[in-house]
């Protein structure tokens, strides 16, 4: 049943009537949390109670503290870390150093959303850094190597498990070539599939190494197909599943963004088709589309 796979957004910093209904009638997998639903510690805390009050206990929670620039929660240890590509920077002098200094900041970060009542971080982002990107990447890559991209993108994935909480590792196959935003466009990778599947490397080798979460790109990868990752059978089960082994969770990125189209239901069936696991449906009104569609039957 499509709901029991679902990750939505809330309105704000407490639960609708309804939501509430919603969630009673048709429980999610879980919520993901942003900036709009977060008010205070404490406040935070009572919203996921009462959700898993609706829900049930086993409830997920998730939310994007990458640092840097991608940050939810507006006080110490969240608001204050530095970007991803720092570190990057740091490696090239003390790998060790930068390593270290990774696991140790999404260990504190990561026990510290264990504390909220958070189950799940959107982070490592395992793209590699292009120049002649979109900038909607930049520095929330570590760097544009995938030695060093993988080395962090480890020490992150330890740290937040160390502290109990799942890492979701993004975006796959890659999103740093592309010439867009995905939440405003769909935007275009030009590269062959060989050079692709050399870059996702950094995807592999954390499978290698445990990681249980992979979130797609909406990017179409315009030399191998006219799809979008996402909806794409041949990213999602030919290559992450079969040729990288994954056996773990694929997530889609946020089903409302333009990257995916304009209707969240026909994205949503697509995904599930294609191979996701998880749909993660962000926004409010996305999320009243979907749970508006089961209210008439037309989906489950």
């Amino acid at each position: 049943m499509m709901h029991k796979q679902l990750m939505i957004g809330l309105e704000g910093t407490l639960l609708t009537e309804q939501e509430r209904a919603w969630l009673k009638r048709w429980p999610p997998l879980g919520v993901i949390l942003f900036a709009r639903n977060i008010e205070s510690p404490e406040q935070v805390t009572a919203l996921l109670d009462d959700v898993r009050s609706c829900t049930g206990a086993d409830t997920w929670a998730a939310i994007d503290e990458e640092g840097g620039r991608v940050n939810r929660i507006p006080w110490a240890p969240f608001n204050s870390r530095r970007h991803p590509a720092e570190y990057g920077e740091r490696y090239l002098t003390d790998p060790e150093a930068a390593k270290r200094a990774v696991y140790e900041d999404n260990l504190v970060v990561g026990k510290a959303l264990k504390a909220l009542g958070f189950t799940h971080n959107c982070a490592p982002d395992l793209d590699l850094f292009h120049e002649s990107g979109h900038a909607i990447i930049g520095k929330r890559a570590y760097s544009g190597d995938v030695e060093i991209v993988t080395a962090l993108g480890e020490a992150c994935m330890r740290g937040l498990s160390d502290a109990g909480i799942e890492g979701v590792g993004k975006h796959f196959p890659g999103h740093g070539r592309a010439n867009a935003d995905s939440h405003v466009a769909v935007p275009e990778v030009t590269a062959s599939l060989d050079l692709l599947i050399r870059e996702a490397q950094t995807f592999a080798r954390l499978i290698e190494a445990g990681m249980k979460h992979v979130m797609s790109a909406h990017v179409i990868c315009s030399e191998v197909e006219n799809r979008v990752a996402t909806l794409s059978p041949f990213w999602l089960q030919e290559v992450l599943r079969q040729r990288f082994g994954f056996d773990g969770k694929i997530w889609s990125d946020d089903l409302c963004m333009k990257g995916v189209g304009e209707d969240v239901l026909h994205a949503a069936r697509e995904a599930r088709e294609a191979g996701c696991d998880i749909l993660l449906v962000c926004m409010p009104d996305g999320v009243a589309d979907v749970y508006n569609s089961f209210d008439m039957g037309e989906v489950s």
